[in-house]
């Protein structure tokens, strides 16, 4: 199991072989709720052999096809180590799975390319970010959407500011405790003592500390440019702010010792922080689609859209979750084909097709309900040019 990035999708998107079989289960991370996931992929296994047969394969070769996701079922130990969700990506030469920080909805999808639109959200900008939770003792990095937060590990991190500190000259440190009066929400503030100007040089420990932690998360993150939201006391946020390399930091945090919350009060919190950050961008996007509406670089049709995600031409894409528009598309002459009642093994989902080609081009992708599609279609497009 591997985490969901770009790169996966491009190894998705490069499968030549039929049939390819996606399969998303919702999953639960705690409680008696996580073997109803057992039971729903079960279920789900067997529409995929229902849409198999309807594919032309034997039973033998469906037999085959869908053994290793078979492990699953009654696996125990494997479904109480989950996240919100399961995405299962089987070939007859691949098999892939990655446990999701967001939720999805139940699916099974057989045809000629794998299903991946439901994953777009955690590559694209739409409501997706980081929550960096900061203290002296520790630190946790959060990677969230509006219902989830999940725990990464950030590879060449330092654990804690001691860590950062335990080779240096005992006489040069500022030695930090916690007997300092309490700052008036019954937490403690930390003092120093120590050596020279004791301000500079505990300042100068913070800085130390941050720039370590600052460098292993930009390199684990990549290119990513999700947003981050700070949590931690308030005097250690403008020292982050000053020394951090990553370009998204938002200008608000969540105040307070991060190490008295749970992973989900970090996340309601950070939630009413970006909220209005996300719900701006969309508002933006929106607003600017309604203002070039007639000019010749927006559509809501289809027949438009595929060949121009295709050639790199759509700046940015609102598209519908939870609706389907089967059909393919001509990759020579770009003409579009709509199936209507036809089977998904004849056909691709145009709006996933059209999602995944944007983004790939460079396109920001929103998927949202259709109800928040601007131009009361099942998807809204800016062109570039």
């Amino acid at each position: 199991m591997n985490e969901f990035t770009r790169e996966e999708l491009q190894n998705l998107l490069a499968v030549q072989e039929e049939p390819c079989v996606s399969i998303f289960v919702p999953t639960h991370k705690t409680g008696s709720e996580t073997q109803q996931a057992n039971i729903r992929l079960k279920n789900l296994l067997r529409e995929a052999e229902s849409k198999l047969t309807n594919f032309g394969l034997k039973q033998q070769q469906i037999k085959e096809i869908l053994k290793p996701a078979q492990k699953f079922v009654g696996d125990r130990l494997f479904w109480q180590h989950q996240q919100n969700g399961l995405a299962v990506f089987i070939s007859p030469n691949m098999f892939r799975y990655f446990k999701l920080p967001i939720e999805v909805r139940e699916r099974t999808a057989v045809g000629q390319r794998f299903f991946i639109k439901p994953l777009l959200g955690m590559l694209s900008m739409g409501d997706r970010f980081y929550v960096l939770a900061l203290s002296q003792k520790q630190f946790r990095l959060l990677h969230c959407t509006p219902h989830s937060a999940v725990r990464l590990e950030i590879e060449g991190a330092p654990e804690s500011l001691e860590e950062v500190l335990k080779y240096d000259d005992p006489e040069k440190q500022v030695h930090f405790h916690t007997r300092a009066p309490s700052d008036g929400d019954g937490h403690r503030a930390a003092v120093s003592y120590g050596h020279g100007d004791e301000n500079y040089v505990e300042k100068e420990n913070l800085r130390r500390y941050f720039h370590q932690i600052d460098r292993a998360l930009v390199k684990n993150l990549g290119p990513d440019n999700a947003p981050i939201v700070f949590a931690g006391v308030d005097y250690l946020f403008p020292i982050y702010k000053e020394i951090t390399t990553y370009n998204n930091l938002l200008g608000d945090h969540v105040e307070g010792n991060p190490d008295l919350l749970r992973d989900e009060e970090i996340h309601e919190q950070a939630w009413e922080v970006v909220e209005p950050v996300f719900q701006q961008k969309l508002d933006n996007a929106a607003a600017r689609f309604r203002e070039l509406s007639g000019t010749g670089k927006t559509s809501t049709d289809i027949r438009e859209v595929a060949p121009a995600a295709i050639n790199g031409r759509v700046e940015l894409l609102f598209v519908a979750t939870g609706v389907s528009i089967l059909g393919d598309i001509n990759l020579n002459s770009n003409k579009v084909n709509f199936k209507e009642g036809g089977s998904e093994g004849e056909s691709v989902d145009l709006l996933d097709f059209s999602a995944v080609h944007t983004f790939l081009n460079g396109g920001l992708v929103y998927p949202v309900p259709p109800e928040d599609i601007p131009g009361e279609d099942n998807l809204a497009a800016i062109f570039r040019y």
